[in-house]
């Protein structure tokens, strides 16, 4: 039964996250209709410049491979209405983070991407989640947000998430019970899904040369399994994955060391091809969004 708001009679919506390695029930996608090279990650602009640009048709088509692999985990697939020139629309991760409060829309630090979290708020509203608020100054981009558990998120301030917009989004949440930890790498990395990813409870990859040692000793006191993930796999994306629960976890077929890593253990790992968009810097976690998540 829905419990009630604490001000008014409105119920809350029951789709939520509380932590980012629960059964995962409904994602939200954006159809690759635009999608094209964007030089705005370090990933991106290398294959750009050894000319292996977008083929949109193939993009399409692996993004389909996405959206079966997902119905075939059990999650309910929700979608956005892509936006003519809005080219890393598909990566939908990046507008924010659903939260425990509801979603927390975020704020683009490029102006490539501005105008996408408009799309996202229309599919959110339509679904019935609730908005916790939005993120005004700065940046906080998606891709640089976990929730650890019910009460901790954290958020990455490298090349896109910017010290000032984590402050706001603190303020957000901190009525709801959510404290904000800031984790602050060097800005080649872009955003801190591609150094660090929660893959199952308490288990997470991750790139040692680029994940800050005082994180990795938080997460190593809080009893977090780490996976050290090769350097060279990383460089492809490899760390970027998104946990389904029940020991299942979305990464790519193009992956197979980490895969392998993942198996070993004891997790169904689910490999759809996604090289036209890991090419460009973003793997599964950055074309989801949760939009619920069992405790």
């Amino acid at each position: 039964m829905a419990t009630k708001e604490s001000i008014g009679t409105k119920e809350r919506s029951p789709l939520r996250m509380y932590n980012s390695h629960g059964r995962l029930r409904k994602v939200l996608l954006c159809a690759a209709d635009y999608f094209e090279e964007l030089p705005i990650s370090e990933i991106a602009q290398h294959s750009m410049d050894d000319g292996d640009k977008v083929d949109r048709e193939l993009s399409k088509k692996m993004h389909a491979e996405l959206a079966d692999a997902l119905r075939s985990a059990d999650v309910e697939l929700l979608w956005e209405t892509p936006g003519e020139g809005h080219r890393w629309q598909v990566y939908t991760r990046d507008f924010g983070i659903n939260t425990p409060a509801g979603a927390l829309i975020g704020k683009f630090k490029y102006e490539q991407r501005w105008g996408d979290e408009e799309y996202a708020i229309e599919a959110l509203t339509k679904a019935g989640v609730d908005i916790a608020g939005r993120v005004s100054v700065g940046a906080v981009e998606g891709g640089d947000t976990w929730m650890l558990d019910e009460s901790t998120l954290v958020i990455g301030s490298g090349n896109r998430s910017t010290l000032r917009g984590i402050e706001l989004a603190a303020e957000i949440l901190k009525p709801h019970g959510v404290e904000v930890r800031p984790v602050e790498f060097l800005a080649k990395w872009n955003h801190l899904d591609m150094i660090f990813s929660v893959a199952a409870e308490k288990l997470c990859i991750f790139c040692e040369e680029a994940l800050p040692m005082d994180f990795a000793k938080y997460l190593a006191g809080k009893g977090w399994k780490m996976l050290p993930v090769p350097l060279e796999a990383v460089l492809r994306t490899g760390c970027n994955v998104l946990a389904l629960g029940d020991d299942r976890v979305l990464s790519f077929a193009e992956n197979p060391v980490v895969n392998d890593m993942l198996k070993a253990e004891g997790l169904s790992v689910y490999t759809p091809h996604l090289r036209e968009f890991t090419k460009m810097g973003g793997g599964p976690h950055c074309l989801t969004f949760e939009v619920q998540r069992d405790k």
